[in-house]
């Protein structure tokens, strides 16, 4: 599978920093709750799955491949 592109990650979820602080929640812990769904798709998760941080929200995107995966395609 070639290296996924810029413009092919899409958001899988979003979620402020104080709502995962008060919830317990890291986002390593986010990713790698994604990176075990890649893993189940055959994907490679290092390759498949991203987690980024930008002014207090919490982002983890996956390649439009482990996307089309999980839609079913």
């Amino acid at each position: 599978m070639p290296a996924v592109q810029d413009d092919e990650w899409t958001v899988a979820e979003s979620h402020s920093l104080n709502e995962m602080e008060a919830e317990g929640v890291s986002a390593d812990w986010l990713a790698r709750k994604w990176m075990n769904v890649a893993d189940d798709m055959a994907l490679i998760p290092e390759n498949n799955v991203r987690v980024v941080e930008e002014n207090g929200i919490v982002r983890v995107e996956v390649s439009v491949y482990l996307m089309e995966c999980m839609r079913g395609r």
